[in-house]
């Protein structure tokens, strides 16, 4: 594993090492700035796997720094784990909405960081076959014979306001009891997802997938969501502050935009997708206060076949 460690303070980077080595990663490069890491990462020959990058650093930030990483076409998916001391957690949304992929907290707990470079592990193994299915979606055949597990989360080509699943969850654990109980979580399903995935191809549910995908980012445009594909046809989407759009509306604004795909599916034989918006999900003192728990019952909500009533969504329980 080829991992790139960003942090201004040389000591912390002289304690990162050998703390590495003994996980069995001894491929690390170091840099002391935001400029610096650009460097590294222009002049390497293959890229980085992994990405460890503090969140506060003079000149450019860490928030910065994934910005600008995450528009180079080689990192476009590589983990990148912010590190931070307590007193900067709250930079971490800024992170995450940046597109970091997990966060670990000052001092580095050797157990802590094992944990976090084996999720880049994961990670890194699902993207490289996430990137064989995009490479072998962009030959346009769907006789090309890919895989694709209906159930399973996997982020979706030309997202734009997607972040990965396990991020998101990242996100939730990172937020605090105050800011948990603030945060709202809902979920978008595809209600024929299945029957879809069943008369397409792989790379058609994919495809299909895609144009949902795309109709929510114009419905949400003037939200400040975090949104992830969580399998077999749902997306979740969390928000800190009151929506300015009420759960019908948006349903109906997303739907709308699915009909401006509706000749290709005819064409297709395809059944065109069908939107629901769940009722909301929120922390509370009755089970829900773990973030994967948040998330499931968002994710149940939409699945309920009875139907939500008229009113702004937000003020559900």
């Amino acid at each position: 594993m080829k991992i790139l460690a960003v942090d201004d303070d040389p000591t912390f980077l002289g304690l990162l090492r050998p703390m590495l080595a003994a996980l069995g990663k001894t491929d690390v490069t170091l840099a002391q700035s935001g400029a610096e890491a650009l460097a590294k990462l222009a002049e390497a020959a293959e890229p980085f796997d992994c990405l460890l990058m503090d969140i506060q650093m003079p000149g450019m930030s860490g928030v910065q720094l994934c910005k600008h990483v995450r528009d180079l076409p080689a990192y476009g998916r590589t983990p990148i784990v912010m590190i931070t001391a307590l007193t900067g957690k709250r930079f971490a949304d800024d992170a995450f909405a940046a597109g970091a992929t997990d966060y670990i907290v000052k001092p580095l707990d050797p157990l802590d960081l094992k944990a976090r470079i084996g999720m880049a592990e994961r990670l890194l193994k699902e993207r490289r076959i996430t990137a064989s299915l995009e490479k072998k979606m962009d030959q346009r055949s769907d006789v090309i014979a890919i895989k694709v597990d209906f159930d399973a989360a996997f982020p979706i080509p030309g997202f734009e306001r997607g972040v990965e699943y396990l991020a998101l969850e990242n996100h939730l654990l990172m937020l605090g009891n105050k800011r948990m109980y603030a945060t709202t979580a809902f979920a978008i399903s595809v209600k024929n997802a299945a029957l879809f995935f069943k008369k397409s191809s792989p790379t058609g549910f994919v495809n299909m997938l895609g144009d949902v995908a795309s109709a929510i980012s114009d419905a949400v445009k003037a939200e400040q969501m975090m949104i992830a594909y969580a399998g077999a046809g749902m997306f979740v989407a969390v928000v800190s502050s009151n929506p300015t759009i009420e759960q019908t509306e948006l349903e109906a604004l997303i739907q709308s935009g699915i009909e401006d795909f509706a000749s290709f599916y005819t064409a297709d034989r395809l059944p065109l997708p069908q939107i629901k918006v769940g009722a909301p999900a929120r922390a509370s003192f009755f089970g829900l206060f773990n973030p994967t728990n948040i998330l499931d019952h968002a994710i149940a909500l939409a699945q309920s076949p009875q139907e939500q009533k008229i009113k702004p969504w937000w003020s559900a329980a």
